[in-house]
């Protein structure tokens, strides 16, 4: 379709305005179709793969926090200590109840040896050396009771250190020091920026076709990533009939720009197959308000022709909707050539 002469005298008129001479596009270039991937963007939020809660073990009163909301924290610190002296007093007495086991246990096991060679010279019945037996096994028995005690209050001694499992940021703080806590009492909870997954849910109708890290990104501020691995779940959500989707990102590192932090939004995209389609530079579209054309080659002159406009593709392309065909020749500098023509009118 061929612009009015009026609508070209006022592009050319707002071009002209910043334009000091007349400019010559001389350079052209013959469409030709390309095949382009299809795309399917999916809004998703960014999560921490590594994210929890951690809870008390064992019981106490909390003596003391070393970390608040947003502190940095080393895998393996210390964050908060439990007072320890009950279960320092249980470690103890589970120590004295295993060396009352270990002794009672040589004592039947070498009644056990000595009553077995009095079996054997006929100086002992069959019944006592039963007895001898089953007293034998029932102290190895109680020191492998006494051991097990022994570990379990060693791990609730242990559990009034709580330290930080894996390296990350401190998102919130849950008690205070001199509170009393329970084991499953909220201590504190942090996340680990160090790596982060997109989560998105697949539409139905995409959901069958095969979705891999291969056909998988994800654009965040402008920044387009690969993801390490791509999970899809094995079912939809009976609510939205979606499928879920999480996407691993690379991992970052804390000095990264743009910073990326869970609750972000990302962008998705799936891609599944190719389609023909027109791709033309930038510089060889124009724009005023709604209006875009681009200058044509006809009969060996210039002419405007109005397009529709589709997605921005990669190195500075546009993709054209409507307006062009395969084999027509453009001009690539359209406002030169839009210049050219309201100043040499043809």
């Amino acid at each position: 379709m061929r612009i009015p002469k009026r609508a070209r005298a006022a592009m050319a008129a707002s071009l002209l305005f910043f334009t000091s001479q007349a400019l010559f596009a001389s350079d052209t270039l013959t469409i030709e179709a390309r095949q382009l991937p299809v795309s399917y963007p999916l809004e998703a939020t960014l999560e921490a793969v590594n994210q929890s809660t951690i809870a008390a073990q064992t019981p106490g009163t909390v003596k003391e926090i070393r970390f608040d909301v947003n502190d940095q924290v080393e895998k393996g610190t210390l964050l908060i200590r439990i007072d320890d002296t009950q279960q320092r007093a249980a470690v103890m007495q589970a120590q004295a109840n295993l060396a009352q086991a270990r002794a009672q246990n040589d004592d039947a096991q070498a009644l056990l040896s000595r009553n077995s060679r009095l079996f054997q010279q006929g100086t002992l019945s069959q019944g006592e050396l039963d007895s001898t037996k089953a007293r034998a096994k029932s102290a190895a028995a109680t020191v492998n009771a006494a051991q097990a005690a022994l570990q379990q209050a060693n791990e609730q001694l242990a559990y009034t250190r709580v330290s930080a499992p894996y390296s990350g940021i401190v998102k919130a703080r849950h008690v205070e020091i001199g509170e009393t806590v329970a084991p499953g009492t909220p201590l504190m909870t942090g996340l680990s920026l160090q790596r982060l997954r997109a989560v998105a849910d697949v539409p139905q109708r995409l959901a069958p076709h095969t979705i891999t890290k291969e056909n998988v990104s994800i654009a965040i501020n402008g920044q387009a990533l690969t993801p390490q691995s791509v999970t899809v779940f094995p079912y939809a959500d009976p609510h939205h009939r979606s499928v879920r989707l999480r996407a691993n990102l690379p991992a970052t590192q804390p000095t990264q720009q743009p910073r990326l932090m869970p609750g972000m939004w990302a962008t998705v995209i799936i891609t599944q197959g190719q389609r023909p389609a027109i791709v033309v530079p930038e510089s060889a579209v124009i724009r005023r308000s709604e209006l875009s054309a681009v200058y044509i080659q006809y009969n060996g002159k210039a002419r405007l022709r109005q397009v529709r406009v589709g997605n921005p593709q990669a190195n500075q392309q546009l993709e054209i909707l409507s307006g062009l065909s395969a084999g027509d020749v453009i001009y690539l500098d359209g406002y030169g050539q839009l210049a050219a023509d309201a100043t040499h009118p043809q």
